[in-house]
């Protein structure tokens, strides 16, 4: 009798009609022809707070003779709210024969399975299945491809080793700097953590740099050409400084146009990109190659006024193919929607969370943009659900090419989740909210872009010379849009934006032959500063944080990892810089109050250095591959522990002003709960509060009711209507 304990109920149904019948629906399992199938729901298990390890270290207000808080026996416990759950599958334990581990292909995957099974004390032969989709044919090929559980023992210390650091890390030093600011009568916590406090980080240094910054002029050249043939055809063109290439003028466009050069979403900025030499530059050039000395513009202006005649000296046509953007992962979904709508990375999620519950796409919380190709077959059913589900996309459905294969089905580039798309299975238009429609709709057109042809276009640059100067342009002509007919021209993909669809025609040009001058014009220009950080530029930042990190290695790090928190934790790292008042919401834009900032100047570099995580995944990394011991990883973390807790002790923090103190005193680590109204039932989970009824007021659920503990904040335990 065989158990599989899955992470969540969707991969256990996924597996259930391939195993031996009958299949018999049980509360918390199923039974199956040779035993039973059961369920977690995400991490089951939880470290246990310090008071249950010393009662001193419970007590609050914190003290620093406390600190370091360092277990010596780690200690774990059942989440309240999923005892029931556990309880079931301690049951179900006692009744099988052998076991497989159906985790996430992950470390977290393994750990929180591995550690139920540590839990109970198992002694019964374990076997570890990795599904990286949930199609049936991935499914089976899973399951018969099992292996033995025990080779995954390295990735399971690799996990616990992440869980004890990050728990050191918060309790020890968010005690530390909390400490320090009730010396000043702060009511609050001043939380830290690997992840929370470079986030909250970057923000604060978005913000002194718009604060400190100061406008610059400077003043651009254009001319105006038109081949003597074709005179009808005029182009302008941009001035290039000496040593700049052709290819780089677009890129110089832009920085001329906004006063910083663009951030690439999906890329990396180029370094080394052809350009001045800093030690050769003329003083009336700035490090961005633009003209700050007007007199020179007009100089360079006057030159090329007088001369009649120029000469392509450069000239490139070629036709390109421009491939659609890949389906949305989580962070790519919650930054287009915030951009588009304003929505919140919190709502987004939720929202992704119900039309996932609902069956209608696919699991949310995921990295990864690509497909399985085995999935390449569903795309007829999918879109049959698509033209029921969203009638206004059922033409494009209807012109969609299911024998089209774009680069998004690609068994090598998928993780343990796979891209956010529909499922065969159609929403009722008529029922859904806005926030559901828009981001169903966002869903849906980025699978519906994989099922057309690539976008064709004619591409052309043009280098002239007269007078001594160079000038450049740049054309694109679409010959066939492609997939761009699914977005209905709305420029709602990063690449969309890269392909600016608006720029000029360029005439058909001969290298050597000569083109003349119309008009010379100089305009003149001020740098702005950079925008502050909406939810969804500050989400982008976190995936592309590599760009903030000098060293190499810890860069390329960072890069790989998709930079610092998950896409399942993003949001809730943002939602709790915002709840602990670090960051104030100002329309679509995230600010850094006083204690945000106050905050992170107190803390040590190596808290606000993102490197930080990279530091430890390649001690994590070594871990998992049985170079280094899990001992050997925490007591080099006990150690860093004693050495900031020391710091902190003799430090203390600015002064924090009377008005940036919060109005209302927030959670501290304890509270007496509200009165409840009679026969309201004992929570479960705090065993301090009651369940009594609350009602949505924002966001996707806006309207729906629910029951909730009484002694919110410090208990956050819900019961939803089923």
């Amino acid at each position: 009798m065989r158990l599989w304990i899955f992470e969540k109920p969707s991969m256990a149904r996924a597996v259930i009609p391939h195993l031996p019948k009958p299949h018999t629906r049980h509360e918390g399992y199923y039974e199956t022809g040779d035993g039973y199938v059961s369920w977690l729901a995400g991490h089951v298990m939880e470290q246990v707070q310090p008071g249950d390890y010393d009662e001193r270290w419970g007590k609050f207000p914190w003290a620093f003779e406390d600190l370091p808080i360092i277990p010596k026996d780690w200690k774990l416990k059942v989440s309240e709210d999923k005892k029931d759950q556990v309880k079931i599958i301690e049951t179900l334990l006692k009744k099988c024969t052998s076991i497989v581990n159906g985790g996430d292909a992950d470390r977290e995957g393994q750990l929180l399975v591995d550690e139920v099974l540590l839990h109970f004390g198992n002694t019964k032969p374990v076997a570890r299945i990795h599904l990286s989709a949930m199609d049936p044919t991935s499914v089976k090929k899973a399951i018969a491809s099992l292996e033995d559980n025990a080779t995954y023992r390295p990735l399971y210390e690799a996990g616990l080793g992440r869980q004890r650091a990050d728990w050191l890390v918060g309790m020890n030093m968010s005690r530390a700097y909390t400490i320090l600011a009730k010396k000043q009568n702060y009511p609050g916590v001043l939380s830290v953590g690997r992840v929370q406090s470079p986030t909250l980080a970057l923000l604060v240094k978005r913000d002194r740099e718009i604060d400190g910054f100061v406008p610059k002029d400077f003043w651009t050249v254009e001319a105006q050409f038109a081949d003597p043939g074709q005179p009808a055809l005029p182009f302008w063109s941009r001035w290039l400084p000496p040593g700049l290439s052709l290819e780089s003028a677009e890129k110089q466009a832009d920085v001329d146009a906004k006063g910083e050069a663009d951030e690439d979403e999906e890329g990396d900025e180029i370094e080394g990109e052809g350009g001045t030499v800093a030690g050769q530059r003329p003083a009336w050039l700035d490090e961005q190659n633009r003209i700050v000395n007007k007199a020179v513009a007009d100089q360079i202006a006057a030159k090329v006024q007088a001369a009649a005649q120029g000469t392509v000296t450069r000239y490139v046509n070629k036709p390109a193919e421009e491939q659609p953007p890949l389906p949305f992962e989580l962070t790519g979904l919650q930054t287009a929607l915030n951009g588009k709508y304003g929505y919140s990375a919190k709502e987004v999620l939720d929202t992704c969370q119900e039309l996932y519950l609902a069956g209608q796409t696919t699991y949310p919380r995921s990295d990864c943009p690509y497909l399985p190709v085995s999935q390449h077959a569903e795309a007829p059913d999918v879109l049959d659900a698509i033209a029921r589900g969203a009638p206004h996309l059922a033409t494009l459905a209807a012109n969609a090419n299911v024998t089209i294969r774009s680069r998004v089905w690609n068994d090598s580039k998928v993780t343990e989740h796979h891209a956010l798309i529909p499922t065969r299975q159609a929403p009722d238009w008529s029922t859904l909210t806005e926030i559901k429609r828009r981001t169903y709709e966002m869903i849906a057109q980025r699978y519906l872009a994989q099922l057309y042809p690539n976008c064709l276009v004619d591409k052309a640059k043009v280098e002239v010379s007269i007078a001594g100067e160079r000038f450049a342009a740049s054309g694109r002509v679409v010959k066939d849009p492609g997939w761009r007919v699914v977005f209905q021209g709305e420029a709602q993909t990063t690449d969309a934006k890269k392909a600016k669809d608006a720029t000029a025609t360029l005439p058909v040009l001969t290298e050597q032959g000569p083109v003349n001058r119309l008009a010379v014009k100089v305009d003149a220009k001020r740098t702005t500063p950079p925008p502050r950080y909406t939810e969804g530029s500050l989400l982008t930042a976190m995936k592309h944080v590599h760009r903030t990190v000098t060293d190499p290695v810890e860069r390329k790090k960072l890069k790989a990892l998709d930079g610092i928190g998950r896409s399942a934790t993003r949001a809730g790292i943002i939602e709790t810089i915002i709840k602990r008042g670090f960051v104030d919401v100002k329309g679509k834009q995230l600010v850094a109050t006083v204690v945000g900032k106050i905050l992170v100047d107190a803390l040590p570099a190596k808290l606000t250095d993102p490197g930080m995580t990279a530091r430890w995944e390649a001690l994590l990394d070594a871990i998992a591959k049985k170079q280094i011991p899990l001992h050997a990883f925490m007591a080099k973390q006990e150690e860093a522990i004693g050495e900031l807790v020391a710091a902190a002790r003799v430090s203390t923090l600015p002064t924090i002003p009377a008005d940036a103190m919060p109005a209302r005193k927030p959670y501290t680590g304890s509270s007496t709960p509200r009165p409840a109204p009679d026969g309201a039932k004992k929570c479960p989970k705090c065993k301090k509060g009651y369940l009594v009824p609350r009602t949505v007021k924002n966001g996707p659920k806006a309207g729906q009711t629910f029951h909730g503990c009484n002694n919110y904040p410090e208990c956050k335990h819900s019961v939803w209507p089923k």
